[in-house]
């Protein structure tokens, strides 16, 4: 594809708006005739608007991954030095791209400088009246729009049936972006691609979706689960279709089920010293889930509801039963419909859609041992697992890295000495990765989060048939469960004392 002049660049961009599509396609002819295997290279990285191109690039060059799924990717923003950061990694990369605009960030003098896009933000800069186009360094005029997104890439197997889900929840950016210092229009929204099954190695692999997502930090952690149902309620809607189409064609069942991954930044970052700031409108949450990290929450009360109908059972004659059992009573009561509806006010219609059982998400990592996100500037006190791969009817295969890929990563930064040994050690005995996927940018030089590859297995299957038997993960992290548990029972334990002695009084 030849690189657009700027006449042309100026309309592409002109006619975009929030909610909108730009479509790239830098793929050589032999690569367009490539199709995806059954066992493929996925990664998820938030970007941080593409402030650190280079170094994005040569990480992604190395990791040489089939799929990339990417959020915060800027367009004409001075924070990114101006550069239509989508296109410019679709060519830099030679894949293609489908890119969604979430905002058109406002240039402003109010804005903070870390979020200047434009000549007017702090600090002010002299307006150049013409760009330097093929140098590469602006895709655009100074003067011109800027815009923001997520972005979804493809080496290989060719994008099909890209769609915009604009979120149900979270702020409204129009009235608070100016509160926050960060004017801009538009709103939250999901990106979707399909792969089909024609694009695949074997056509009786079924088709593959990809879901793209960048959930909202300022609201609290209900409104990221609403967002999460908006991607369930699509994701249910393409698996009616398939049923439909089994229905019809019965021989050929399994053909026709489709898999998933839900890819992105659902900044669960809502504990520790976050959930003391009033910076986020957390709501009830704030006290409500006290003692738990919201990823360990969001896994606990969302993902794992009710999954015990899919995961393996246990003998009732078993020393292990009251282990299994204790957890289904629990959930019985403080995670039933009633207390979603009384003490998360959700409606009929959202509880419903909480459903996973035929979904059967599930992301492979530690909730809480999985570290993405560690802002050094609170010294360790606001870190987490921000970054999460979701897959349904989909396994975990073990890394494949080439030792070449190995010294690059490790040479370059992205990943430390004992990361990459681990990683020989994995691949050559295939083994998985001890959170299911590897990761990258580990210093935080690239981006401030780390960047997530999973290797991925595909095959003729059913969602519950790749679920975990023993369920997803909540975390092997003592510490955590135990101060969990212990601001669980120690409300009780006072409440049991102060009624104890008001007993002896009598």
């Amino acid at each position: 594809m030849v690189r657009e002049n700027t006449m042309g660049v100026q309309q592409e961009l002109g006619a975009l708006r929030p909610g909108g599509l730009l479509h790239y396609d830098y793929r050589t002819d032999a690569a367009k005739a490539e199709k995806l295997p059954e066992t493929f290279r996925v990664v998820q990285w938030n970007i941080e608007r593409g402030i650190q191109f280079e170094r994005i690039v040569q990480t992604l060059r190395v990791i040489r991954a089939d799929v990339l799924l990417l959020q915060e990717v800027d367009i004409n923003c001075r924070r990114s030095n101006y550069r239509n950061v989508a296109r410019d990694l679709a060519e830099a990369l030679k894949m293609e791209m489908y890119f969604a605009c979430e905002f058109e960030e406002l240039d402003a003098v109010d804005r903070a400088p870390k979020n200047a896009v434009g000549p007017l933000s702090s600090p002010a800069t002299a307006i150049c009246d013409g760009g330097d186009e093929s140098s590469g360094n602006k895709s655009l005029y100074k003067r011109g729009r800027h815009f923001h997104g997520n972005a979804i890439l493809s080496a290989g197997a060719t994008l099909s049936d890209p769609r915009v889900i604009r979120h149900t929840a979270g702020i409204d950016w129009e009235t608070e972006g100016w509160k926050r210092r960060e004017p801009r229009h538009g709103f939250r929204n999901i990106l979707r691609c399909c792969i089909h099954r024609s694009e695949r190695t074997h056509s009786h692999i079924p088709d593959l979706y990809l879901y793209c997502c960048h959930f909202e930090v300022f609201c609290g952690a209900l409104s990221r689960v609403r967002q999460l149902l908006d991607v369930f309620r699509d994701a249910t809607s393409v698996l009616n279709e398939g049923r439909q189409n089994i229905a019809s064609h019965s021989h050929h069942s399994k053909q026709q089920h489709p898999a998933f991954i839900i890819a992105g930044d659902l900044n669960t970052l809502a504990d520790g010293i976050v959930r003391l700031s009033l910076q986020f409108d957390l709501g009830r949450l704030r006290l409500l889930s006290f003692g738990e990290k919201e990823a360990c929450w969001l896994q606990r009360k969302v993902l794992s509801r009710r999954m015990h109908h899919v995961t393996r059972g246990c003998c009732p004659f078993s020393y292990h039963y009251p282990y299994y059992v204790l957890p289904i009573l629990y959930e019985s009561v403080w995670n039933s419909d009633f207390a979603w509806r009384w003490l998360y006010g959700f409606s009929t219609e959202e509880i419903a859609a909480l459903d996973n059982r035929h979904l059967c998400f599930y992301d492979p990592s530690d909730k809480a041992l999985s570290i993405t996100l560690d802002d050094p500037a609170y010294y360790g006190f606001v870190c987490g697992k921000l970054d999460w791969l979701l897959l349904s009817n989909l396994t975990v295969a073990p890394p494949s890295l080439t030792e070449e890929a190995l010294d690059a990563l490790k040479m370059s930064g992205s990943i430390n000495v004992e990361t990459a040994a681990s990683l020989s050690l994995w691949r050559q005995n295939m083994l998985l990765p001890m959170h299911g996927y590897v990761t990258f940018n580990e210093h935080f030089e690239a981006s401030d989060h780390k960047g997530l590859l999973m290797h991925i297995q595909q095959q003729n299957s059913l969602p519950q048939e790749t679920y975990p038997e023993n369920g997803a993960i909540y975390t092997a992290s003592w510490v955590n469960v135990g101060f969990f548990t212990f601001t669980r029972v120690l409300p009780w334990a006072v409440t049991a004392f102060v009624i104890y002695k008001r007993w002896q009084r009598c």
